[in-house]
């Protein structure tokens, strides 16, 4: 989208994680020794706040395509109409103008629900939001901090801090300009005893006894933004209904803020369906039906897991079960300074693990329809596309042939040859896609050569193998791998979703 270098501007880059057990620093992680250059061009964590990401995203919408969000704007409800276009008629009540609103309706072909926790649209179509709600309530707030401990105000400017204690969770991010402002984001766990207050709790409910509950000598002041709320892990049972209705974000499926993924898995269910819905309504799919259920299946298996095990490490962390309180702050401790710390420092296939996890590049869509695979290699269809790291004269890495350039139009189908490849049965796969899906894909084709064995090696292609086909849909997750140049195969697979380009 051409926004990462304003992203990170305007974000803050973790340099550290600190863990503390009853206000004792049991462990510091350097994210350095997790984050590999081999896996993105992003090695690290980037702590954005959802109103700055909203932002970007509204600047580069106004800047590309001429169009504002319009705010203060309510769902009110909406019917199919059941005429010939068999549109849907949608009543939005406008706020901007007055505070009574006034009534607009809009009549749209395709209805996506990113409404929220609380959808509308989700709730109209009777459809179920199975799981259940936490018993702890959480605070999320935004204010200056300061560490009155000066012996590790130096080594904590950077870090984001873990904190565990018999009162509770709590949960400590830099923001950006932290280090001459003090701003920071604090997530902790309400205290029991200020639940059973009939009033709404305020920032001076929670300031004053802080630094008792998490142990350490920290003070809260200047608040900018604080909010309360119940936590719950529940997603929908459908993403896609009726071949109109769509689910997002938390509209679709919500869970703990344990990891920081709720925002980014929202946006992942927008960049999964984004392209596919702008391929049907330009026409250029055989049945819309069936490429637009591949979003239900292939995030719906994502939301699952997300929510199963931000669930569990949420329960253990803040059950009030006897023993999970002893195990957490009696042996967790230890299990993560003297075995977890080590074996990630150490232990190389380890730590790219965990930065897949956290970062979420993990995530593929291996059992997904739309995922066809002809080989045996690692790189399989439905991963994501596998980063190459190279020098700046690489191929891959420049502008004319660098993947993610028209990635949000196009499919771009690799080529890699090799001595090996049939150059017969190559030049008439090529010439056969050019002839047929020029319009749908982009052709990058390498030979094997000391310049380009990099890319040969990140997609586990032999230089002695025959070479291989990777096609990379526009969400940049591979669709179709072989190992061949077989040109009925391909259309088979591809003809199936995709019109040619004389149809």
């Amino acid at each position: 989208m051409g926004i990462a270098d304003e992203t990170i501007n305007r974000g803050e880059v973790v340099q550290g994680f600190g863990s503390y057990f009853n206000g004792i620093k049991r462990m510091r992680m350097d994210m350095n020794l997790i984050k590999t250059q081999n896996l993105t061009h992003f090695p690290f964590i980037l702590i954005l706040e959802q109103s700055k990401t909203e932002a970007l995203l509204e600047e580069f919408l106004l800047k590309n395509a001429s169009m504002e969000v319009d705010r203060q704007c309510e769902l009110i409800s909406f019917i199919e109409l059941n005429d010939k276009d068999n549109l849907i008629e949608c009543v939005i009540k406008d706020y901007r103008s007055n505070t009574e609103g006034k009534l607009i309706k809009i009549h749209t072909k395709f209805l996506c629900g990113c409404d929220g926790a609380h959808s509308k649209v989700r709730q109209n179509l009777q459809l179920s939001f199975s799981g259940n709600t936490y018993e702890e309530t959480l605070y999320v707030l935004d204010c200056h901090l300061k560490f009155m401990d000066t012996t590790e105000t130096e080594s904590l400017l950077d870090d984001a801090q873990f904190n565990l204690t018999k009162s509770g969770l709590c949960l400590l991010f830099p923001l950006k300009g932290h280090n001459m402002d003090n701003r920071w984001r604090v997530i902790g766990t309400v205290p029991h005893e200020l639940l059973n207050s009939s009033k709404q709790l305020q920032f001076e409910d929670i300031a004053p006894d802080f630094s008792r509950r998490i142990q350490r000598n920290i003070e809260l002041y200047d608040p900018l933004w604080l909010s309360i709320y119940r936590t719950h892990h529940r997603y929908a049972d459908r993403f896609y209904i009726e071949k109109k209705y769509f689910l997002l974000g938390d509209a679709a499926h919500i869970h703990s803020p344990v990891g920081g993924q709720g925002m980014n898995t929202g946006l992942q269910d927008a960049f999964n369906l984004a392209w596919k819905l702008a391929y049907t309504i330009q026409g250029k799919t055989v049945d819309k039906d069936k490429l637009l259920q591949t979003y239900n299946d292939e995030r719906i298996e994502v939301a699952k897991n997300l929510v199963q095990s931000t669930d569990r490490v949420f329960s253990l962390m803040t059950s009030r079960h006897w023993f999970f309180s002893f195990f957490r702050l009696k042996i967790l401790p230890y299990i993560l300074q003297y075995i977890v710390f080590p074996i990630i420092s150490c232990i190389s296939p380890v730590r790219e693990a965990v930065f897949k996890r956290i970062s979420m590049i993990g995530i593929h869509y291996r059992q997904s329809q739309l995922s066809m695979n002809s080989n045996k290699n690692n790189v399989q269809a439905g991963d994501r596309l596998p980063y190459v790291y190279t020098h700046p004269e690489i191929l891959l890495s420049s502008t004319d042939n660098n993947v993610e350039d028209d990635s949000r139009r196009y499919f771009h189908l690799l080529v890699l040859l090799t001595s090996k490849s049939n150059s017969k049965k190559s030049f008439h796969f090529v010439k056969f896609i050019e002839e047929n899906y020029s319009h749908l894909i982009k052709l990058h084709e390498f030979e094997y050569s000391e310049a380009t064995k990099e890319i040969f090696r990140v997609y586990d292609v032999n230089r002695n193998s025959n070479g291989g086909v990777f096609l990379v849909r526009p969400d940049l997750h591979i669709a179709y791998c072989s190992t061949t140049f077989d040109i009925q195969h391909f259309n088979t697979y591809f003809s199936a979703y995709f019109l040619h380009k004389s149809d």
